[in-house]
């Protein structure tokens, strides 16, 4: 059987255990939170010199960070004023509404692609959240077949005219091949691969998945680097852990200094 892991990896796939590590948390390090706002930067040019709106996340496999991706993303755009969606297109095993505090049983994409319900009424407000949110529904037997639809497209159309952003959390390309019907749908795709994790061949397997499937990469979102430890060795003496997501250098604070 394929293994998309590293053959040492332990795998740790108990939803229960995830947390969000959002960026408004006063915990959070200075280079978590700047990453994110170079990201949006990043997102911004290509919004104004590409028209990239609706954009679909990713991974290869499962415990890579896509939805602290999704959610984080979603929180520094609407931060700059703009008008932002997330929808939980992970119609398998959905966990955003969960993370979110959205409810149990909510309505969402599923049912607004067969017809049960209208998006205005789908979407949500998250309390504590700056962003609407579209869960992904009822489970159906058919996810893929369902993402296909005609439906699908008159839903991002939608979303489209009324947001500035879309962004789409999808599962990891590698299980099942949601991510890249979507992304046929919208206007990119950004790659999230965690430090040490995936293996190398699965890596580049998942991104000739998504390319031969005609989606564009619009970049790649590397989490749980650790930058400390990579550092150890310089005569530069600045770095930052991050435990939680991707980061930079940034200047050394106390904390570390006494950790040292």
């Amino acid at each position: 059987m394929w293994n998309p892991f590293n053959k040492h990896e332990i795998q740790n796939s108990d939803p229960n255990k995830r947390s969000l590590q959002l960026i408004t948390s006063d915990k959070m390090p200075f280079a978590y939170v700047e990453a994110y706002k170079s990201l949006r930067t990043n997102l911004n040019f290509l919004a104004g010199s590409n028209n990239v709106h609706c954009i679909v996340v990713t991974s290869t496999a499962p415990e890579e960070s896509k939805s602290n991706v999704s959610v984080n993303l979603a929180l520094t755009l609407a931060e700059s004023g703009k008008k932002v969606a997330l929808v939980d297109c992970d119609l398998r095993k959905p966990v955003l509404h969960k993370y979110l505090k959205a409810g149990h049983n909510v309505k969402g994409v599923s049912n607004i692609l067969s017809r049960q319900i209208s998006l205005k009424d789908a979407l949500v407000l998250p309390n504590g959240f700056n962003f609407s949110f579209l869960p992904a529904g009822t489970t159906p037997p058919n996810p893929s077949e369902l993402l296909s639809q005609p439906q699908m497209v008159e839903m991002i159309a939608a979303l489209r005219e009324e947001f500035d952003f879309v962004i789409f959390d999808a599962p990891p390309i590698s299980m099942v091949t949601d991510a890249a019907v979507i992304g046929n749908l919208v206007d990119g795709a950004l790659f999230v691969v965690r430090s040490n994790y995936a293996a190398t061949e699965a890596i580049k397997s998942a991104t000739q998945q998504l390319q031969s499937a005609g989606v564009k990469i619009l970049g790649v979102i590397l989490t749980r680097y650790n930058i400390k430890k990579s550092l150890k060795h310089s005569n530069y003496g600045y770095g930052y852990y991050s435990n939680y997501g991707y980061s930079y250098g940034t200047p050394q604070t106390e904390l570390e200094k006494k950790e040292q």
